[in-house]
């Protein structure tokens, strides 16, 4: 975590942003050198949380929104809020520590995962992640491709190397191809189109 990084986050969240960091980020500044202070580096304030230990254990389960999450990661830091507030506890862990907190700092919020980012894990912190700042989820994709709409207009950016079909609600225009969409959108591998 360099130090423009690290002011870019601050001023982010600050400002009104939301950020989710994960385990294991910010151990060392721009020379490669593990901090010599509390982690994450230069962001403790920010995350509103310390942490200095990490350990391995089994499948990491905790509960999030009604949901429960098995963390497919073994491994687990161990947060020391100060000014967070845990929003999920492991269920597994000797001393329950959090998996996740949330740090409101200045008009933004700050979240920490205690875990890897991993698929088993970050679905879910990511729905609340949206919700906590305000984002409306885009439209349904098949899995790879992605959907943004603002103002009536909706980016699909297929991230896979294999062709992939979105279903349209009726004729909608392509801006970045020109072509017409019948219901249906077709994007080639690594393609993407601005549909109003």
């Amino acid at each position: 975590m360099d130090l423009a990084s690290a002011k870019a986050i601050r001023q982010y969240v600050s400002d009104g942003g939301t950020v989710l960091m994960t385990a294991f980020s910010a151990r060392v500044d721009e020379h490669g050198q593990w901090f010599d202070t509390p982690l994450p580096g230069r962001l403790i304030d920010v995350f509103g949380l310390k942490t200095n230990a990490f350990y391995d254990s089994t499948v990491l389960r905790f509960e999030l929104d009604g949901k429960s999450i098995s963390a497919n990661s073994r491994r687990y830091e161990v947060l020391e809020p100060s000014t967070a507030t845990a929003l999920a506890r492991f269920a597994n862990t000797p001393d329950h520590s959090p998996a996740i907190t949330i740090n409101r700092f200045g008009k933004g919020n700050a979240l920490y995962l205690a875990t890897e980012s991993n698929p088993s894990t970050i679905g879910p912190i990511l729905d609340r992640v949206l919700r906590v700042a305000d984002i409306q989820a885009g439209p349904s994709t098949p899995k790879g491709v992605f959907a943004r709409s603002v103002d009536g207009r909706t980016l699909y950016v297929n991230t896979t190397e294999e062709k992939k079909t979105v279903i349209l609600e009726g004729r909608k225009r392509g801006m970045l191809t020109g072509r017409i969409y019948e219901g249906v959108l077709v994007l080639g591998p690594q393609e993407s189109d601005l549909v109003q």
